[in-house]
């Protein structure tokens, strides 16, 4: 076998521009490709229960059959022993197999796609924006879009997914060299269509939400430390009654501002909260009886 040595030139396809491609599906193809929060999809849930319940029924009808050929069999072995059954209680049973299986299918992609999470206000309305202003495809096959509750995202859920959201309409109006350089990577911005537009990079966003948590937490820690530290400065028993108020007041507060942290920034259940919250105050007491006790030796 001869190979003729070619050089071939491969498109990076991570640095394409909308504009790259031509006004149609390939445009609007490459504009949901551009950002994961553009992939929007309907998941066709009418279609789903239509389906579900056709196949349903004809398990019914089945089940039916097999019922009354149970009921009017005449041979008792028959129902005793595989080996008995006759031939149109296997092909019964064939029959049910296959239908079986094309309604778990159907029952477990259901199951798969209801899972799928719903895009966000913004991200429907930056797509329906597309949709509107550069009109890719005809009127009747862009109407998906208009069905809100029906579409799902391919945008993999995260706990901070709100934050970062908004950091990026944050963001939006603050186009700047600064932002640009801080946000956007050079290939996301070469999506970018408008010069206008800031195309940030997922991962800068990304880091900034962190960033953003750490310095919450840290706050959460550091501040009602601080503020017990200087307001227990003597011995327990010099203390006044308004300052043991306070001190109360501030494990109330800061306790209470945890818990929304915990509720906002991670998926926890209700329970862990409150454990979470517990915690947390508790290390706050333990704070405020080793503070007493030192300052009272």
């Amino acid at each position: 076998m001869y190979v003729m040595n070619s050089v071939y030139k491969v498109t990076d396809r991570s640095q394409i521009s909308v504009d790259d491609f031509p006004v149609g599906y390939p445009n609007l193809a490459t504009f949901a490709d551009s950002d994961e929060s553009f992939s929007l999809y309907r998941r066709f849930g009418y279609l789903q229960s239509r389906l579900l319940l056709d196949k349903q029924d004809e398990l019914r009808q089945l089940e039916i059959q097999l019922d009354v050929l149970d009921k009017d069999e005449k041979d008792p072995a028959a129902l005793i022993s595989r080996d008995g059954q006759g031939q149109p209680r296997k092909a019964l049973l064939t029959q049910i197999e296959s239908k079986f299986r094309d309604y778990a299918s159907l029952l477990s992609t259901a199951h798969e796609l209801i899972s799928f999470h719903r895009p966000a206000d913004s991200e429907h309305q930056s797509v329906l924006n597309y949709m509107f202003n550069v009109a890719p495809i005809h009127d009747a096959e862009s109407q998906y879009i208009y069905c809100k509750e029906d579409l799902v995202t391919l945008r993999p859920g995260r706990e901070n997914a709100w934050l970062d959201r908004s950091i990026e309409k944050a963001l939006q109006p603050l186009n700047c060299h600064l932002v640009r350089y801080l946000f956007c990577s050079k290939e996301s911005q070469r999506k970018a269509s408008d010069a206008k537009q800031v195309y940030c990079c997922r991962k800068r966003i990304e880091r900034c939400s962190v960033a953003i948590v750490t310095a919450v937490i840290l706050f959460l820690l550091i501040v009602p430390i601080y503020l017990l530290f200087h307001l227990i400065g003597g011995p327990r028993e010099a203390m006044s009654p308004h300052a043991n108020a306070v001190c109360i007041g501030i494990l109330l507060v800061f306790t209470l501002l945890f818990s929304a942290a915990m509720s906002l920034f991670t998926s926890a259940k209700k329970h862990e909260i409150l454990g979470a919250a517990a915690a947390y105050c508790a290390v706050l007491v333990v704070f405020l009886g080793n503070v007493g006790n030192v300052s009272a030796s």
